[in-house]
């Protein structure tokens, strides 16, 4: 049995972020999906997991999020360095960089984030929120390959040149992980992280898939010739009506 845990799934449900893992409970009988609460100690921290989920937050939930997990910072680190999974959406990979730099009027703070991971973000709360989506190439270190699909819908952007090495995604339509690169995301051993909200499983029937086979599952997927079906009339949507943008 394999365990995945959702970390504070009372927190990270504010775009349907929870049916990414009730669709890998449903496609395998050989998941045991753990949902561990704010209040509670993560089982990362004295048990072994194969997998951790983190999705997006509302914006005040970072620092919050932050305070919760900085006494297992070293153990994340542990776990990222020795290979465990970690899917990590839309501002939940703030959390991991440096520090968010709240650049609104009412605030101008700056908020220490884990570190581990070299780049920073800043929030424009006063600036209008940006929605976009994308399309691109995400490719791991054998030279697996498969087309990504994601919808960003955020006040915050992350900067850094450590996003040139380590990106999850090249962007081909759309922006990465601020207007000006197209590099999108985090990929560093196992641990991908995106800024796209929503199922993005879902969204990725192809990339569930993957990571079913990184679990070591079979990767067989509910309903999987309608997702993938879906998956490619939206690609294809996405590349007609935006690709000339």
């Amino acid at each position: 049995m394999k365990k995945i845990e959702f970390l504070y799934p009372e927190f990270c449900n504010i775009y349907g972020e929870s049916y990414n893992m009730e669709y890998l409970g449903r496609c395998c009988k050989d998941l045991e999906i753990i949902r561990t609460r704010h209040t509670e100690v993560p089982a990362f921290v004295n048990s072994d997991v194969d997998m951790i989920y983190l999705a997006c937050l509302t914006e005040r939930k970072p620092e919050q999020v932050i305070e919760l997990l900085t006494p297992y910072k070293d153990r994340l680190k542990e776990l990222i360095d020795n290979g465990t999974i970690f899917l990590i959406t839309g501002n939940s990979l703030e959390i991991f960089g440096n520090e968010i730099k709240d650049e609104s009027r009412s605030a101008g703070s700056v908020i220490p984030a884990l570190g581990i991971f070299d780049f920073y973000t800043v929030r424009y709360m006063d600036a209008d929120r940006h929605n976009s989506q994308y399309v691109g190439t995400f490719r791991d270190e054998d030279g697996f390959e498969l087309t990504m699909l994601g919808h960003q819908s955020q006040f915050a952007f992350s900067y850094g040149d450590f996003f040139e090495n380590n990106n999850f995604v090249d962007i081909e339509i759309g922006i990465g992980a601020n207007p000006k690169i197209k590099s999108e995301g985090i990929h560093v051993n196992n641990f991908f992280a995106t800024h796209s909200l929503g199922p993005y499983l879902i969204m990725n029937p192809l990339f569930a898939k993957y990571l079913l086979r990184k679990l070591g599952l079979e990767d067989r997927l509910e309903f999987e010739a309608e997702a993938v079906e879906a998956y490619e009339y939206r690609k294809a949507e996405l590349i007609r009506n935006l690709g000339d943008k």
